[in-house]
């Protein structure tokens, strides 16, 4: 006997992608429906991604809409579900989505019980085979804790469930995992009971099921580039799995949206201009931006950065801001489009020797010009530095003659509190930061520190002051 298992993962927002691979997924379901096969369709996490206005301006409820209309069998929360969107606004996210969410790590904080939206296992009885299914989601507990959710080790909850299942009558069992093909491969060795692994976050695409201890792993790439069509070989004698086909199917650009899916779409988006087009603050006058020179918009976040937390100096990258800001009515769609990166501040302890690293190495174009990727980051290079409560002096071969910390010579040998943003933090960009002690994360996105400066016109002046200098000949 054949099962389908058709998945998707990653998707990001990409919708107009997403229709046509979703478009797909439909034809396959029907003309396998009709010759009697039995078909399961999972998503696997990250579907929503706050980057894009439709996802931004309804919180995830797009996202969860085209779900519902695809009549998935269950999803879990990946970290762009559970850690972009407030938690305040899961619960419509689930109910919008009128499917199980299997998320079986994630808990309240305080009281350590469950989620009522999410649950931690299902079982689905289709053409008399049970099919025991189970999520979790990468533990990213810095941030969840902001929320004041706690995301249990997965490695330990996960022989529970699988036991849970088995119990249940469970004849096959699949992890819906959101933690990334390293820790799927890991897995395999580690746990017994599960089947197959459908995977994610990690974005790779795996042409064929790989086979990993004594279970199948599979994972469809991103950005609605690919689905995944499994096919189990179920012994019905011995009730069993006996082996795993298939592979992802790539998105085919000439096959036109259902309609109704393509309404679903454009409803989202009229209900995101709402929230989008709307004013959020008038600006007096420009804020430029440059990716490898001084950047004034990115003055005005350092400086906010390190108003907001407290700290002594702040270290930000440039290339986190796409264009600068013209005077006038500025928009939360324009907002979103000049910082689409979900980044938070981070407050860490450095020593003046490591910033002064981290500033000789900022002045080098084989670190400002370096292309940026992943935790959070949704630009393309990494840009320059932009500082507060530093000035720098520089030579025209770009080597530091002088730094002032605080308004005094820098200390190599002293400690300061310096707020910088999570992706340098975490991306090794500076293995400096990484070499910081961390303190904590702020609860802010870069964009939300934009709006939060711009109400304070002073503040525009205070970024137009410069804080790298070049020395000139003549001096």
């Amino acid at each position: 006997m054949n099962l389908h298992l058709i998945h998707t993962n990653d998707v990001h927002s990409h919708l107009d992608h997403y229709l046509k691979v979703a478009t797909q997924i439909r034809r396959l379901r029907e003309s396998l429906l009709a010759r009697g096969e039995t078909v399961f369709l999972f998503d696997i996490g990250d579907h929503a991604d706050r980057m894009y206005p439709e996802t931004e301006g309804t919180m995830g409820l797009v996202n969860a809409s085209l779900l519902k209309a695809m009549q998935y069998d269950a999803w879990v929360f990946g970290n762009n579900e559970g850690l972009i969107i407030p938690r305040q606004h899961w619960e419509a996210l689930c109910k919008m989505s009128a499917t199980p969410v299997v998320t079986a790590n994630l808990r309240d904080l305080d009281t350590g019980g469950r989620f009522p939206f999410f649950q931690d296992t299902l079982v689905i009885e289709r053409n008399g085979v049970k099919v025991g299914v189970f999520g979790v989601t990468a533990p990213f507990n810095d941030y969840y804790h902001m929320e004041g959710t706690h995301a249990l080790d997965p490695l330990e909850q996960i022989p529970g469930l699988v036991r849970q299942l088995r119990m249940r009558g469970a004849e096959i069992v699949i992890l819906l995992s959101h933690l990334g093909l390293s820790v799927d491969r890991k897995l395999a060795g580690m746990i017994e009971g599960v089947d197959i692994i459908l995977g994610s976050h990690t974005h790779n695409v795996l042409e064929q099921p790989e086979r990993a201890g004594g279970l199948w792993i599979a994972q469809a790439g991103k950005f609605a580039q690919y689905f995944g069509h499994l096919v189990i070989d179920f012994d019905e004698a011995g009730r069993r799995v006996r082996g795993v086909s298939g592979g992802v199917i790539p998105r085919d650009e000439a096959v036109p949206a259902d309609p109704d899916l393509q309404q679903i779409l454009e409803a989202g988006r009229r209900q995101a201009e709402q929230v989008m087009d709307r004013m959020i603050v008038w600006l007096p006058e420009r804020l430029d931006h440059h990716f490898h020179t001084e950047s004034e918009l990115g003055n005005l976040v350092a400086d906010e950065m390190r108003k907001v937390a407290e700290a002594e100096l702040a270290l930000l990258n440039t290339g986190v801001f796409l264009f600068g800001l013209e005077p006038g009515p500025l928009t939360r769609r324009q907002l979103l489009a000049c910082c689409p990166s979900p980044i938070n501040p981070v407050l860490v302890e450095l020593s003046g020797r490591q910033i002064r690293s981290v500033l000789q190495k900022a002045l080098d174009p084989a670190y400002t010009h370096r292309r940026g990727m992943g935790f959070g980051f949704r630009g393309k290079e990494v840009g320059s530095l932009a500082l507060s409560g530093l000035r720098v002096t520089h030579d025209a071969g770009g080597q530091i003659e002088r730094i002032e910390a605080a308004g005094q010579l820098i200390d190599d040998d002293r400690n300061y509190r310096v707020v910088t943003a999570d992706y340098l933090l975490f991306s090794g960009v500076y293995e400096e930061l990484a070499g910081g002690e961390k303190i904590r994360i702020e609860p802010f996105f870069l964009r939300e520190l934009i709006e939060q400066a711009l109400r304070d016109p002073a503040n525009i002046g205070r970024a137009k002051v410069r804080r790298w200098q070049q020395r000139s000949l003549s001096a």
